[in-house]
């Protein structure tokens, strides 16, 4: 896959986590190679005016330009909500269908809930041929490929952080093939939302990444046995120096009593935005 000279990198949030979005793109464009060009997109989850210019701001201090968009809600009519993930979450599988830029080859999906601490330039020059997905395998052993009946021995990706080659994306009708799985099956074959019906359909079509490009809460806090000892290794070389840091999970640092060793990294970056002064929290967060 040939990369482009401009870095393009899209994420989505609804307005609860417009603050958070902002943070992982401040972190994001302290980081990276300040020679390279990069453009921003944002998957425009219901986000309040007042909040929509607070991350415009935030963004464009930087001088890089963003682009919101505008997802067709209804497709998404049978996605299955919980108490802390809304249908927001599934809206980056439209990702390719809302780029009508053709000359936009490659996409780098991030969730809004990471801090990106290395050269994102990095991971946009990684060639993942043959695949068109690339990304981290989840670090919860939850088997839900086995669990689906979709496969007995396939790796499960966790979906916070994707490489997507768009032209292959579009050619295979990836989108339209993940939402025709949601909705012909029931909601409780559901757990990860999104996830699953992605998994569902890319599970044997996709790019394994080191986990320090998506460096888990179950890794950074030790919570899971490692499967293998290529994992046991793996995940210590992304304790000692993840790449980007993905707070999945209900342990994030604007919670109390946290004991993410990368919360206090997730305030020093939200000082570096346009939420700083409308944010209160500090009460919150207990050293």
């Amino acid at each position: 896959m040939k990369s482009d000279s401009t870095m393009h990198i899209i994420s989505c949030t609804d307005d609860n986590y417009a603050q958070h979005l902002s943070v992982m793109f401040t972190s994001l464009l302290m980081n990276m190679d300040k020679n390279r060009d990069v453009k921003l997109y944002v998957i425009d989850g219901g986000i309040e005016e007042e909040n929509k210019e607070r991350l415009k701001k935030t963004i464009h201090r930087f001088g890089v330009p963003v682009t919101f968009l505008d997802v067709e809600k209804s497709r998404y009519d049978r996605a299955v909500e919980s108490s802390h993930i809304t249908k927001a979450a599934y809206y980056r599988i439209s990702i390719p269908d809302l780029i009508g830029d053709e000359t936009v080859k490659r996409m780098i999906y991030v969730d809004c809930d990471a801090l990106v601490l290395e050269d994102i330039a990095k991971l946009w020059d990684m060639d993942i041929s043959p695949y068109f997905v690339a990304a981290v395998e989840d670090a919860g052993q939850h088997e839900r490929l086995k669990k689906m009946k979709i496969s007995e021995t396939a790796k499960y990706f966790n979906s916070g952080l994707m490489i997507i080659d768009m032209d292959e994306w579009r050619k295979r009708s990836i989108s339209e093939k993940v939402i025709n799985f949601i909705n012909n099956n029931s909601a409780d074959m559901f757990v990860f939302h999104d996830q699953d019906a992605l998994n569902a359909i890319l599970y044997d079509q996709w790019h394994d990444l080191h986990p320090r490009w998506n460096a888990q809460t179950h890794i950074m806090l030790k919570e899971k046995t490692p499967a293998t000892l290529l994992d046991k290794k793996r995940y210590m070389e992304a304790r000692a120096n993840p790449a980007i840091v993905h707070f999945c999970g209900g342990n994030k640092p604007w919670n109390s009593q946290t004991a993410h060793p990368y919360a206090r990294h997730y305030f020093e970056y939200l000082k570096r935005t346009a939420f700083h002064r409308a944010a209160d929290l500090s009460k919150n967060y207990v050293s």
